[in-house]
Formats: structure tokens, sequence, C-alpha cells
């Protein structure tokens, strides 16, 4: 009786013993899958795997990618597993186990198939000197451009205006007409303000050291020169004339006159479909301060973004004695220039009132 109790109570043990060893197999278990799990799950990874590539090599690459965390571990499970790798490049996952890991790079599971990428929509712009930001605008819109005019226009706004020096005088309650500077561009069809990121991004190239220096030899702002040289840019239309222009508008502006420049009224009276309207008399009276009919100095802000060209012009303008000009509207696109007030009443009797001979 005494030897079956005995018997009975070895038995018991032995069971006792293999539940443990059994259980804490599994919790050993547990924790080493724990281990060689990462974190971020689902993440992709691209990984190459060469040829005759050392486990403890490929571990460590694995480990250093994020997809393990015992390098250990799965350097055992690849030397004992009697794992045969196969080069080539594998899409793998953090979270995934090691055991679908190795299946991953062994072969015997299917390469993941990559998901379509969406096509980023682009097309090509040239923005014409001289234009106005809501000029781009609507071209920006005509190409299909998300957002719209809206959507244009509310990235220009939205500009972290801190991240460009060259924006430092610009008062914040204006907007950044005269910084996106004119050029061809490839534009994002979906993102807006990447495209005013660029413009202003190639103002800040364009608008070099050697025109930071003169601007200071000067005595100006740039916020002051891209002002002037937006007046210039539109009045000139031929390239020799704008050195002569910028001299003209400087002159008057030191003198304390009124620049007087018909482009600043056409910058207030602008609107959609016609952002440049022909100025009758009446029109010159309009209450702006950007009307330079009716006060003197320079407008709070440029009234278009200029090109290169006036931008220099600006910066080395002509030495002349000129205090007017007025357009020939013979076809040319010149002006007639003029260093007193009689001079000048003689041009505008030729070639606007067509008193000439």
């Amino acid at each position: 009786m005494l030897r079956i109790l005995l018997q009975t109570l070895k038995i018991l043990t032995i069971a006792a013993m293999a539940v443990l060893v059994l259980a804490g197999g599994a919790r050993i278990l547990a924790f080493a899958t724990d281990l060689t799990r990462p974190e971020g799950v689902g993440q992709a990874v691209q990984v190459t795997i060469v040829e005759d590539e050392p486990e403890a090599e490929l571990a460590g690459r694995l480990a250093g990618a994020g997809l393990i965390r015992s390098t250990a571990l799965f350097e055992g499970q690849l030397r004992f597993g009697g794992v045969e790798l196969k080069p080539g490049t594998y899409t793998l996952r953090k979270g995934m186990s090691s055991p679908q890991i190795i299946d991953r790079i062994t072969g015997k599971a299917p390469e993941e198939t990559p998901e379509p990428v969406e096509e980023q929509r682009s097309f090509s712009i040239t923005v014409p000197e001289g234009w106005r930001i809501e000029q781009i605008a609507e071209e920006y819109a005509a190409n299909d451009g998300e957002g719209g005019f809206d959507g244009f226009m509310a990235a220009v706004a939205e500009v972290d205006r801190s991240q460009y020096d060259f924006l430092a005088d610009l008062p914040a309650d204006l907007p950044l007409e005269g910084y996106l500077f004119p050029d061809t561009y490839t534009f994002s069809a979906t993102d807006p303000g990447r495209n005013v990121a660029a413009m202003l991004a190639n103002f800040g190239n364009k608008y070099d050291q050697e025109m930071r220096n003169r601007t200071g030899e000067m005595g100006l702002s740039i916020h002051q020169v891209v002002t002037l040289a937006s007046l210039v840019e539109k009045e000139a239309a031929v390239a020799d004339e704008r050195p002569i222009i910028a001299d003209v508008y400087i002159s008057r502006w030191e003198e304390g006159w009124e620049l007087e420049a018909d482009p600043t009224v056409q910058y207030v009276l602008g609107k959609p479909g016609d952002w440049w309207p022909e100025l009758s008399g009446e029109d010159l009276f309009v209450d702006s301060p950007y009307n330079l009919y009716q006060n003197t100095g320079l407008p709070p802000g440029p009234i278009a973004n200029p090109g290169l060209g006036s931008l220099q012009g600006v910066l080395e303008p002509a030495n002349t004695d000129y205090m007017f000009f007025v357009a020939k509207q013979d076809g040319s696109d010149e002006h007639a220039f003029a260093v007193t007030k009689e001079e000048q009443d003689e041009n505008v009797a030729e070639y606007l009132n067509g008193e000439g001979g």
C-alpha cells in the first residue's frame, strides 16, 4: 500500500514538473518573440540580402533597420534552423515575427506587392514680368491646380515670412506682391504652398549678395527697391529705358514730388478680367495710398512682381536730369523724356493730344 502511494506521488510530481516546464517554455517563447519584434508596426522597410552574408551581419542590419530587437535570438534562429538565405531585395514590415521575416527572405513567402504610388500632377507655367499675384493665381487655377484661385491666394497668405530674410521690411498687412519671382516653373497641381515657396526661393537666389550690397550703398531697403522696380516694370516695355525711368522716379522721390505713376492707380482699380484697366481723368483722384498722383513718396508696397532687369535698373539707374516722361503711343513702346515741365507739356501735346507736326 505504501509502495503504491509513493509511486502515485512520484507520477504526480513528474506531471507537475512537466506542466511547469511547458509553462515556462511558453513564457520564454513569448518573451523571445517580444524581444524580436520592434516598435512602429506596419512600417515598410526595404532590405537587400547579399550572397553569402553572415548571419550576424544580417541580424545586425535588421536590428539597425528597426525590424528586430534581439540580434542574438534572430541569429540563432537562422543558424540552428538550417535556413538558406535567398539573395535579393525584400519588402519587410516592422512588427513581422522572426519566422515571417525568415520565410520572406528565403523565398518561402511571396514578396509583398507594392502599393501603387499616386502620381503627383504637375504642369509648366511661365510667369511674365509684371504680373500681380492674382494673375498667377488665375493661371494656377486655369491649369486645374487643386484649390483653384482661392487655394493659391491662401497659400500666399499663409507663408511663414520669418523664413525669408528679404521679407524683413515688408509690412505684415501687405501681400507678397513683388516677391514671387517671374520665371518658368514646374508647378505642383496639388500643393500651391510648394509653388509659392519655389517662387520666393527663386527671388532669394536672384537678389544676390552683390545686389544686397548695392541696396545698402544706396541707403535703401530691399522693400523700397522692389517697390520702385515694380513701378519700372509696369512702365518700361523697352529694356534700355528701365534705368532711365528708374532714375526719373528716384529723382522725383528725392525732390518730394508726386511720382504720378499710372500703374499705381491701375493696381488699385484692377479687378478680375481687367487687372490693369485703362484710366480716365477721374480715376487719378481715387482715394488710396497707392495713388501716386495724390500722394508723395513711394506706395506702401510693390504693385507687381518685377523681373531682374527692373531690379537692376533701380540699383544702377541712369544719370540724367530727366524729371518727366510720357509714353509715345506710336507702337514703339518707347517714352519721351523731359527735364522741365515745359518740355513735358510739349511731349504730351505731341504724343497724347496729336498736336505734333
